[in-house]
């Protein structure tokens, strides 16, 4: 990759524009490449340098949360192609402003919904710029964003050195995702929005050829479960029970917590899930832990201890301190299965086969197999199985379901003597009278 030409003339304006636009200037950790990143609440903006193998070209990304699936390109039109535009055959949408109209081809659609992207002052920053080629689309060169994810992408084919022309693109962009997407720029403590960026998609997506993150939809939505429990409504609880279930440990934390402010009883058997839940550690505690200490909160101090005894071998208890939470807690001895601790995997193993847990048995099975080998953990998943089996094979005691109606007559069943007298008995053998004693 040849050097860029005026490093140090580039390196200056660079780390100008990035001053101006409150950005950090930083070179690419695998290319040596100027880059400027401007972090937003929900947003990573990034501007960089590009080697497409003929020369440098100028990049800005911008990934937002694109639910409805938006569709916009902007391109400069010369000669042939503002000739076909006059012709009308192309499609163009116009914002009503003469000198962006006669200069830019807009396709896009919902077209509403793009003329009200395009109010100002975005028209201003695009206009600003001597070249433009704006589009919003899914991830390129290869990302891949997760599903509702898009990116406003601008491009310039050439290396940009004015410092005025580069926060105008970074302007551009920042414009047009704080309107695509203002739950991701702007601080809200209003119950729907927390929720619906909550729901937002998570995890992280970083440039394939530099290395610099372009979207990160974790810290929103961290930041969103935090203020759900400082609100203490019981509104937000079933959206932070499923957060419970969240790959990132983080969020489950912030989720614990929140739960934990909030008091809500209905939270219990999600916190019993997450007693299995060992491998992952925030603030150099396992998660389980975390949830140990809510549920000790909510009164259930029994079964922390009782599930914290069997892993250790002493099952004394344990069933009795389940209780009604016996399900939720299969799922957490399950979990403890895959945990990195061997002695309580043994462990959990046993107690599956104590618990009859069926919805445990291709889990044991998997960890009954160890390639050959006669392994602790192999052992007990072996013997948990057999139990499990056992327990499924014995007799169901008899049904008590209701008579039918000629059963409750007993039309086919004998009929008990009635006494003397009765109106049911009135068809049947009378029985032999005893002589009276005077006839003896």
């Amino acid at each position: 990759m040849p050097g860029i030409p005026d490093a140090g003339e580039v390196e200056r304006s660079w780390r100008a524009a990035a001053d101006e636009v409150g950005g950090h200037y930083g070179l690419t950790p695998r290319q040596s490449i100027p880059y400027i990143r401007v972090a937003t609440p929900g947003h990573q903006i990034v501007l960089q340098l590009l080697y497409t193998g003929s020369g440098y070209r100028t990049s800005v990304r911008a990934p937002f949360h694109d639910p409805g699936g938006l569709s916009l390109v902007i391109t400069d039109e010369s000669g042939l192609g503002a000739f076909f535009k006059k012709l009308g055959f192309t499609q163009d949408i116009e914002i009503g402003r003469t000198d962006f109209d006669d200069r830019f081809l807009v396709r896009g659609h919902p077209v509403a919904h793009v003329r009200r992207l395009l109010a100002p002052p975005v028209p201003d920053h695009i206009v600003a710029q001597p070249f433009i080629d704006l589009r919003i689309t899914g991830a390129l060169f290869g990302e891949s964003y997760p599903r509702g994810i898009s990116e406003v992408v601008i491009h310039r084919s050439r290396i940009v050195r004015p410092t005025a022309q580069l926060v105008g693109l970074v302007e551009v962009a920042r414009a047009l995702v704080t309107r695509l997407d203002p739950l991701g720029t702007v601080e809200t403590t209003d119950l729907e929005e927390l929720l619906t960026r909550l729901a937002r998609p998570r995890g992280r997506v970083v440039d394939i050829w530099s290395g610099i993150v372009l979207w990160d939809g974790d810290p929103p939505r961290r930041d969103s479960v935090r203020r759900l429990g400082e609100r203490g409504d019981v509104k937000a609880v079933p959206a932070l029970i499923e957060a419970l279930g969240d790959p990132d440990p983080a969020l489950v934390v912030d989720a614990i917590r929140a739960l934990d402010a909030i008091g809500d009883p209905s939270a219990v058997p999600g916190l019993v899930r997450l007693l299995g839940r060992r491998r992952d550690h925030v603030e150099d505690e396992p998660l389980s832990d975390h949830a140990g200490r809510a549920l000790r909160a909510f009164g259930e101090e029994a079964l922390v201890d009782a599930v914290e005894r069997a892993l250790a071998g002493d099952r004394t208890g344990l069933l009795e301190a389940v209780g009604a939470l016996r399900e939720p807690a299969i799922e957490a001895f399950m979990r403890v299965l895959d945990s990195f601790d061997l002695d309580a995997r043994v462990e959990a193993a046993v107690v599956l086969g104590e618990l009859g847990a069926r919805q445990a048995l291709p889990l044991l099975r998997d960890k009954s197999w160890a390639m050959g080998l006669r392994t602790k953990l192999a052992d007990a998943s072996r013997a948990a199985i057999d139990a499990i089996e056992a327990q499924a094979s014995l007799p169901r005691p008899a049904s008590a379901a209701p008579p039918t109606p000629q059963s409750a007559q007993g039309a086919t069943l004998p009929r008990p003597a009635q006494p003397r007298g009765s109106g049911t008995g009135a068809t049947l053998p009378r029985p032999v009278d005893e002589p009276d004693a005077r006839e003896r």
